[in-house]
């Protein structure tokens, strides 16, 4: 092997190709719109009485489903309320991560793999004297800018690289929106509870008191 023969990786089993004038197409990957995301910046209280959510969506936990018997349910409003809460907390870190990765990733498309690379050529000053090695000679002037012979390629990776850079960009950006719906879901069971337990009520007395052992009407 000579220092001009390129090195094999393991990792990538198809290396890119300059010189591969066979697949210079764009993969047709779909939609790759990355979302753009928030997250709540303060929880809903569960004082606050619940939104019904559309029946029959697919994201529906009960649609489809049927009614079954189920045990004693011990719902502690705290402890969902402080779940809840940590979730968001790691869902806003989440969040911030991806927004700087995206706005990174969609703000350099167009540079990151030198599809604008542009060559100098330097001149010599006029009347430039060449003194001995180890003293001062005078810097050479910026001549004209021109494409780099790097920018062809680059552009060809790049018409493949970015359409993938997106798509796991909408991929990342989905998982967290999945995430954001199931808190949301927690926090609105929080709120169906509370509500429905502001509304539970005693039954009224009966209309009729005992006195010892008879038993009277009113």
């Amino acid at each position: 092997m000579t220092d001009t023969d390129p090195i094999k990786s393991k990792y990538d089993i198809h290396p890119y190709d300059p010189n591969d004038k066979t697949n210079t197409q764009t993969p047709d990957l779909g939609n790759t719109d990355s979302p753009e995301l928030k997250v709540w910046d303060s929880r809903p209280s569960f004082n606050t009485d619940p939104q019904d959510i559309k029946e029959g969506d697919p994201g529906d936990p009960g649609a489809g489903t049927t009614q079954i018997d189920v045990d004693d349910i011990l719902v502690t409003p705290e402890a969902m309320a402080a779940q809840v809460e940590n979730m968001l907390t790691t869902s806003r870190e989440l969040v911030q991560s991806y927004e700087d990765l995206r706005k990174k990733v969609l703000g350099g498309m167009d540079t990151v793999f030198g599809q604008q690379a542009m060559d100098t050529a330097f001149q010599d000053s006029p009347g430039t004297t060449y003194l001995a090695p180890g003293t001062y000679n005078p810097a050479p002037n910026e001549g004209e800018r021109s494409p780099s012979d790097w920018q062809g390629p680059a552009k060809q990776f790049a018409a493949s690289m970015n359409p993938v850079q997106e798509k796991n960009l909408q991929n990342i950006g989905d998982a967290l929106e999945v995430l954001g719906e199931y808190i949301a879901l927690v926090n609105h069971s929080g709120q169906v509870y509370a509500h429905t337990d502001k509304q539970s009520k005693f039954p009224p007395p009966p209309s009729w008191s005992v006195y010892g052992s008879n038993m009277s009407h009113k």
